[in-house]
């Protein structure tokens, strides 16, 4: 068995950590990695030009219409899409009413765009 002996008039000293030159860079490398990274990110949000806007945003005026019988995409576009060309009026109401051809039904209820003013 091993004995150890102490020495109470040996004071203890602080352990030592030696850094060499990869652990300079991680120790000193990451914070400022970070720091640099939060600079250009709060520095791109005041620096931007980029400003909302107060007004609401204009969309396509539009009439809503009830079907009836003997209507066609066709017949409503001419009727109330005064001011547009019929044949792109028509494939606006196709798309503002995701309408799958040209078959629309009796009750069925349109959004037509018209023009402002």
């Amino acid at each position: 068995m091993a004995t150890l002996a102490l020495d109470s008039n040996q004071t203890q000293s602080p352990l030592k950590i030696r850094i060499n030159r990869r652990g300079w860079a991680v120790l000193v490398g990451i914070p400022v990695f970070a720091l640099t990274v939060a600079a250009a990110f709060f520095f791109s949000m005041f620096a931007s030009d980029a400003r909302a806007s107060s007004e609401l945003p204009t969309g396509v005026e539009t009439v809503d219409v009830t079907v009836i019988p003997g209507d066609t995409v066709w017949s409503l576009a001419k009727e109330y899409a005064q001011g547009y060309d019929v044949t792109s009026a028509v494939s606006h109401i196709s798309e503002l009413n995701s309408l799958q051809g040209s078959e629309i039904h009796v009750g069925d209820s349109l959004s037509i765009p018209v023009l402002a003013g």
